[in-house]
């Protein structure tokens, strides 16, 4: 039923021509052939404008450009004639382009009045509704309000400063926790992936130590400019009288300065590399208090868990993300005087709280995060944007219920779940033909799949944002002032982490979301075997729409819910079992037959580069972007087969001005504007380093590179796929 209403408002006109994309090595030419019937054409004001997107984005010249040997540029060039990179930028996309229509449509919300509720809302908890809009005004008000943000400058950076200093390793480590910055280790509680029911206790190393990644160190140009940022920095903190007493001696040396940062490259070094941060098989090491003590003495674990856990809750095990890191950073902690180790400590306080002051003092350390990314360095985002984001991560299942009341119905809720159905059927029957399977795997696999819980718009449980009360609950303890930013963020950060730790001892709630409504994304978590949609990434007219064909939001969307779902059988999801846990369930002959069909996307995407520091070719790591290419590769297989059964029962409509592309070829240009877009040289290096997915131009030449069904529709000369799993 709903698939009829799809095409309800579309006015049919009918075709007898249709030209036809016909390939050779040399180019592709468009010619005229006699076809009878043709499907009829939606003309429909949603038809039309998704048609202009697409023939906006195609490049201005595809005609005389070969689909199939020049991919992205047949797809994507014509994408940057309509877009471009504000200075604050240092890429953009058809997904950054949809975030931001949500943050404008959320500004909207936060600076009206009240909105009020629904009359057929089941809940009638008016006043607390508004109580939670007005809690959410007061926080967007408190980060708007520069004025008197840039009358305290720096003084509230002080009070954090005072507080961390003076202290032990562990105590220290501790306090910057409980305001939400991580240094030397990242403590945190989650799932058990081995018994994902329970929470335990998590070390790994930080994902970032002071610059981005651990390349940066290696660069001495930018390490000399990182230097000369901290001394102009803490020079200014000196002068503001904001650092404690007993550091400013030592910060105004410039040796000191040097020791900070050697200490980061050492702790970086002895970082792992990013991909095992990602390998549950690399981070997952069990073991007792007793024997993590032993790796990192200095560091109390049993210490820090009595002072963040429940008062009742006790163990005697933690997961440790990398025992070698552990050793090294023992042994540097070792060798390094605790002046170093404590200006280290400060630096990290300054770095996570600069951009919640505004004061020329922090200044240095903002043009320079902006260079590294390419963009303007004294550039930054419209304060209303800043904003929206800060009470996004601050209060944003608040921000959700508002958002969801304006963006997202009931219908495109249900439409959703029929996309994410269909496209669990078809894998499925994908698995029952992938004859690399043992028998016994191909089967649990199917039982995984028909165990994948899928969530689509937003939490409705933990917690319900449609219940105003429970709101109002979920963030009774969070104290916001509308005239108090970095106060706000502060209690923000400190509730975060108290609700995180008072999981442990509880069985784990699988109702909860990792992302909030407007959220443009998606994702799979393997211990709870999920598939998570916000709302944010169901929106016209780039991913989903239900009043237009198929072809377009299964392409679109469809491609990424079968991304989602491809996860749990890439190189990390298929680790766990058909109920999510972490256990070796595929037999030896079909980990063989997986990893020789993975090594192909290794090689194929680390042959994508992109210009490097010195302009010299900077290769994409396939081992780190192996997960996503799996998952980009099996997501648009299972979405094409998806629509194709779809559209056996009720026949897609064309588009206008697109009547000489089929339908297939519209499902692969849907799926190609996914990933249009443009990124600075610098901000492409930095996600090369440390991003686990591939760039944007290598997830659509490299995707359709691997799927049969894009080269059957654009009738190349080579059809078998470059790599293949399912």
């Amino acid at each position: 039923m709903l698939m009829l209403a799809a095409f309800s408002s579309c006015t049919v006109v009918p075709h007898e021509q249709v030209l036809e994309v016909v390939t050779d090595p040399k180019h592709s030419v468009l010619q005229w052939n006699n076809f009878a019937p043709e499907p009829p054409v939606c003309m429909s004001a949603s038809c039309v404008h998704a048609s202009s997107e697409i023939l906006y984005n195609l490049h201005p010249n595809y005609d005389h450009i070969d689909p199939c040997t020049d991919t992205y540029q047949f797809i994507c060039g014509g994408w940057s004639d309509r877009h471009d990179l504000r200075p604050d930028q240092g890429d953009a996309s058809a997904l950054s382009a949809m975030a931001e229509q949500g943050q404008l449509l959320l500004r909207h919300v936060v600076e009206a009045p009240y909105p009020g509720y629904e009359a057929s809302s089941e809940y009638k908890s008016f006043a607390a509704d508004e109580d939670n809009f007005v809690k959410l005004k007061d926080a967007y008000a408190a980060c708007m309000d520069e004025k008197t943000i840039q009358e305290a400058g720096v003084g509230p950076l002080k009070d954090l400063l005072s507080e961390v200093s003076g202290l032990n390793i562990t105590e220290t480590v501790l306090k910057l926790m409980e305001n939400g910055v991580g240094a030397l280790a990242s403590f945190y509680a989650s799932g058990d992936d081995r018994d994902p029911d329970k929470i335990a206790v998590f070390v790994t190393p930080p994902r970032v130590i002071g610059l981005p990644s651990k390349e940066y160190y290696d660069d001495a140009k930018i390490v000399e400019e990182y230097k000369e940022v901290i001394a102009k920095v803490t020079t200014a903190l000196i002068s503001a009288k904001a650092l404690p007493a007993e550091y400013s001696d030592l910060w105004a040396t410039k040796s000191f300065t040097d020791s900070v940062v050697d200490f980061e490259k050492k702790l970086s070094q002895a970082s792992p590399p990013p991909e095992d941060l990602e390998s549950v098989v690399k981070y997952y090491n069990p073991y007792s208090l007793e024997e993590s003590s032993k790796m990192l003495p200095q560091l109390s674990a049993s210490r820090i868990i009595s002072a963040l856990a429940p008062s009742n809750f006790s163990t005697d095990r933690i997961i440790v993300g990398s025992p070698d890191y552990m050793k090294s950073v023992s042994k540097i902690l070792e060798k390094t005087d605790n002046g170093t180790i404590h200006g280290y400590f400060m630096w990290k306080v300054v770095q996570a709280y600069a951009s919640s002051v505004e004061d020329s003092a922090v200044k240095p350390l903002m043009q320079f995060k902006n260079k590294l990314q390419g963009k303007d360095p004294d550039s930054s985002p419209d304060r209303w944007r800043t904003c929206i984001s800060v009470v996004d991560q601050d209060l944003g299942w608040i921000l959700s219920r508002f958002y969801i009341q304006r963006a997202f119905s009931r219908e495109a809720k249900e439409f959703g779940d029929v996309i994410i159905r269909d496209i669990k059927d078809q894998f499925k029957k994908t698995l029952k033909s992938t004859d690399w399977m043992s028998d016994s795997v191909r089967k649990l696999g199917i039982e995984k799949v028909n165990n994948i819980v899928q969530k689509i718009g937003y939490p409705t449980i933990s917690p319900d944002i449609m219940n105003p009360d429970k709101l109002k609950e979920f963030y009774h303890s969070v104290s916001v002032d509308n005239s108090t930013f970095f106060k706000n963020r502060r209690a923000v950060a400190k509730f975060e982490v108290s609700r995180e730790w008072s999981k442990l001892g509880k069985p784990t709630d699988r109702n909860e979301w990792d992302m909030t409504a407007p959220t443009v994304n998606a994702y799979f978590n393997p211990p709870g075997n999920e598939i998570v949609f916000p709302a944010g990434i169901m929106q016209a007219p780039v991913f989903y729409d239900p009043s237009v064909p198929q072809y377009l939001s299964y392409g679109a969307f469809g491609s990424i819910s079968g991304h989602e779902l491809s996860h749990a059988f890439d190189s990390s999801g298929r680790h766990y079992d058909t109920i999510g846990n972490y256990t070796n369930w595929w037999d030896n002959e079909t980990i063989n037959a997986f990893e020789q069909r993975a090594q192909c996307f290794v090689e194929q995407y680390g042959n994508f580069t992109v210009p490097g520091p010195d302009d010299k070719p900077l290769h994409v790591n396939g081992r780190l972007t192996l997960g996503e290419n799996i998952a980009d590769a099996g997501g648009l297989g299972a979405a094409f087969a998806a629509w194709k059964a779809r559209d056996e029962l009720t026949p897609d409509a064309k588009l206008p001005g697109l009547l000489h592309f089929t339908k297939e070829q519209l499902f692969m240009l849907s799926y190609g504007n996914s990933w249009c877009g443009m990124t600075r040289k610098e901000a492409a290096i930095q996600r090369i380093y440390q991003d686990p997915h591939s760039p944007k131009f290598a997830r659509v030449i490299g995707t359709l590179a691997n799927s049969r069904a894009f080269r059957d529709a654009f009738k190349c000369p080579v059809r078998e796929p470059t790599c293949k799993l399912w």
